[in-house]
């Protein structure tokens, strides 16, 4: 893991952080009995794969604050096949009113669409390849109050 967070402005800041490791799935036999007995094997597979995220934080006049965070993930492995790259952007802006009492904000997760989840998996006699959308972009307005 490296972390690098650095302020290159007085009114930005950002941290970048890399985790990266290596990922072995062992060779395996499995003998399925029912219905039929059916010997499976599957070799030995590794690769070397990571995450990537970047955090950066804007103040804006009127203490208003901006907020993007990035993050990408590398290829891995998962059972008997691979999960390809994907990355997502989040947004999310906040502004202070009535003297810091009340707050409206606006946030968005995944605003591009990207993370989709691309599998591919592979046995003896057929070979599955899917994109997998899951409900991640979402978009908030809202107000909070403090008492």
């Amino acid at each position: 893991e490296a972390v690098l967070s650095m302020n290159p402005l007085s009114w930005y800041t950002f941290t970048l952080n890399l985790n990266a490791w290596h990922n072995q799935i062992n060779g395996f036999t499995v003998i399925n009995q029912y219905p039929v007995a059916n010997t499976f094997t599957a070799g030995k597979e590794e690769i070397y794969t990571g995450t990537l995220k970047w955090n950066s934080n804007l103040h804006l006049p009127g203490k208003t604050e901006v907020q993007i965070s990035a993050i990408y993930l590398a290829p891995d492995l998962i059972p008997q096949g691979k999960i390809q790259s994907r990355f997502s952007v989040d947004i999310g802006i906040k502004r202070p009113v009535r003297n810091g009492k009340g707050e409206w904000f606006l946030n968005g997760s995944n605003i591009l669409n990207t993370m989709v989840i691309r599998k591919t998996v592979n046995g003896q006699d057929f070979r599955y390849v899917s994109r997998d959308y899951n409900e991640t972009q979402v978009f908030r307005l809202g107000y909070s109050q403090k008492f």
